[in-house]
């Protein structure tokens, strides 16, 4: 039998569970305290994470001798400034250290993971299919699609002629492409949706004795 800690704990949880469920029916006071607990826990959760992120890999090292971890010390220090209205400016510098290494670090990765990658991946199924053990006519398959599907996104000329006709087989690859994308997030929604109600059929058991 579940004691009494688990049992308010798994109670709290099913609480929050049907808090979020009833934004289904319309806004309401229960969805509200939920949402604000969730993430009210979850920036707790982060701050307290990223404290001890810092104490290891900033502070530690500063206090063997790291002079240059300072400076991110110094940076995350700045970003709390933003909850005083008279020194919020401040927190702009670490906020713009930070767009600007994010930015650099998602488009190297988004051209060398998502376009050269890519495209080597495409040319090297339809060379090679095969020595590869694939099939040539999913090969073909592929390129075509990669190829219509950039054309679709040529916006520097008017869709019309071969441009127009490989542009609208693009956008037939594209649909079905978003439609199985689509697919598997409706599934992850459905296992997380049953996860949750095998978590209330646990609590009523536990309630209940069983």
């Amino acid at each position: 039998m579940a004691g009494i800690m688990e049992l308010l704990g798994m109670a709290l949880g099913t609480f929050l569970i049907f808090s979020t469920l009833s934004m289904l029916y319309k806004d309401n006071v229960f969805f509200r305290v939920g949402q604000m607990a969730v993430m009210g826990s979850s920036i707790a959760h982060f701050i307290l994470y990223n404290m001890k992120n810092v104490y290891n890999n900033a502070w530690t090292p500063l206090m063997n001798g790291d002079i240059m971890m300072i400076i991110p010390l110094i940076l995350g220090l700045l970003m709390y400034t933003r909850l005083r209205r008279s020194t919020a400016w401040l927190a702009r510098y670490p906020s713009s250290v930070l767009v600007g290494i994010g930015t650099g670090v998602m488009v190297a990765g988004t051209v060398s993971g998502q376009i050269l990658d890519q495209i080597a991946v495409t040319m090297t199924d339809v060379l090679n299919w095969n020595t590869s053990g694939g099939s040539l006519i999913n090969a073909i398959i592929i390129a075509v699609g990669v190829v219509t599907s950039i054309t679709f996104f040529v916006f520097t000329k008017e869709h019309t002629g071969v441009v127009g006709k490989s542009a609208s087989i693009g956008r037939k690859f594209l649909m079905i492409s978003l439609g199985a994308n689509w697919s598997g997030e409706l599934v992850w929604y459905l296992t997380q949706l049953v996860g949750r109600l095998m978590y209330i059929k646990n609590f009523v058991t536990a309630l209940m004795g069983g």
